[in-house]
């Protein structure tokens, strides 16, 4: 399968990042990774290809070579997106429609939900025998609710002034008419799991976009999406992974966090001591020191992977001017003076030097100096580690849109960048 074809696969089967992990630990174990939990002893973890998953929303997946660690080479991304998330006790009714409360999470393009199929998904809490709590994915796919945007006739000024949308008040999705008898969500949900609506302890659900992944352009040279940023990215790093095959005393290891839309700051976000205790007990396997372990991430490395802004055609003036990346011209370096992108000279150079080795065309972004630059997981992490890191994406068009636009060619570019990488000496 290729590439692309691969990643639309990966995407469907993808809504929330309890899904995304699932959908990687069913890539890895098909690449005969095996499961571990950080409850297990690892002192005596014997070489071979291991995943480790974290509440559900975030994993480390490592290759432990036969001969003692001596350095890493990590590629990291995040499994979350932009969305629209249920309130704890989202259901309620107004002028005769079933509502359902909402809130926004990260930096959504709110506009870009209106007027879409959407449905749910997410995670729910279920109590099973003697009150135990089982933890399962729920994925309602047929599209149930919609966020009506308001008829032009009663917004006659919108397309001059813009559309100004409320949180609170504009973004309710409608479930359905309350004259069509009530609903009940955790019955629906419940229903959809074969479970009592009793048992059902805790309902952790958002909504997506039910519209599949589908080639564009005249030649199918371009491709639309929901969710590319980030998962595009978590899907080149699990295959990318999956492929290696040669072994060295370099750990090749990825790692998806959670939560980096909002900031990082959570148990299963880039700035939590995940990564850390994970590098950690792989160095120190067999009774090796912390001063091994510290040797160890000396001679790592790191590839912080999250989508970039390709030149938009509409708003190149929004652009650097001689940093416009383009639509399958491949791989983008990102830049930063400020350290919102944790690229250095060195791991600018280490980057150029594999793309020009395995002939992949590379380009270079920096944000205008007069826009404010957003960030990614690369400077957490490589503040966490102090390990040197290059920030890396592939280029896309409508950043956090519930639709959003890529190249065709560029997914398979980025696998072979990461392949690259995790193959370099120290």
């Amino acid at each position: 399968m290729t590439s692309l074809d691969d990643l639309f696969a990966f995407r469907a089967a993808s809504p929330t990042p309890y899904h995304a992990v699932a959908s990687a630990v069913a890539r890895l174990e098909q690449a005969h990774f095996r499961a571990i939990t950080e409850r297990d002893a690892w002192a005596s973890l014997a070489p071979g290809r291991y995943y480790v998953v974290h509440e559900g929303s975030a994993l480390v997946a490592f290759i432990v070579p036969d001969a003692p660690i001596e350095g890493y080479r990590i590629v990291g991304a995040h499994t979350d997106s932009p969305n629209l998330r249920l309130k704890p006790k989202p259901e309620y009714t107004k002028e005769g429609y079933l509502q359902l409360g909402v809130e926004v999470y990260g930096g959504a393009l709110l506009n870009s939900w209106l007027d879409r199929d959407l449905a749910l998904a997410g995670r729910v809490l279920v109590r099973g025998e003697g009150g135990a709590l089982d933890t399962r994915l729920v994925l309602l796919d047929r599209p149930r609710l919609r966020v009506p945007q308001l008829a032009i006739h009663l917004d006659r000024e919108v397309n001059e002034k813009g559309l100004v949308l409320n949180k609170q008040e504009h973004l309710a999705p409608v479930l359905g008419l309350k004259s069509s008898g009530a609903v009940e969500l955790t019955a629906l949900v419940a229903s959809s799991l074969g479970v009592a609506a009793a048992d059902i302890a805790h309902l952790d659900l958002m909504l997506y976009d039910t519209l599949a992944p589908a080639r564009g352009g005249a030649h199918e040279e371009v491709f639309f999406s929901a969710r590319l940023d980030n998962l595009a990215m978590c899907h080149a790093a699990v295959r990318s992974l999956a492929q290696i095959t040669d072994g060295s005393a370099l750990c090749p290891l990825i790692a998806l966090f959670d939560h980096e839309e909002v900031g990082s700051q959570s148990a299963t976000g880039a700035e939590s001591h995940f990564l850390p205790r994970v590098l950690e007990r792989l160095s120190r396997r067999g009774g090796r020191s912390h001063d091994q372990h510290a040797q160890a991430l000396a001679r790592s490395l790191c590839l912080s992977a999250d989508m970039a802004h390709a030149v938009h055609p509409n708003y190149e003036s929004r652009h650097e001017p001689r940093h416009k990346p383009m639509l399958n011209g491949g791989p983008v370096l990102k830049i930063n003076a400020q350290q919102r992108y944790a690229t250095s000279a060195r791991t600018a150079t280490l980057v150029e030097e594999i793309c020009r080795q395995l002939e992949i065309p590379l380009q270079h972004y920096v944000n205008r100096t007069d826009l404010p630059c957003g960030t990614t997981i690369g400077p957490i992490t490589s503040s966490l580690l102090g390990v040197p890191t290059a920030d890396v994406g592939n280029p896309m068009l409508s950043m956090h849109s519930c639709r959003e636009m890529a190249g065709a060619d560029d997914p398979a570019l980025m696998e072979r960048l990461m392949g690259g990488f995790f193959g370099v000496a120290s």
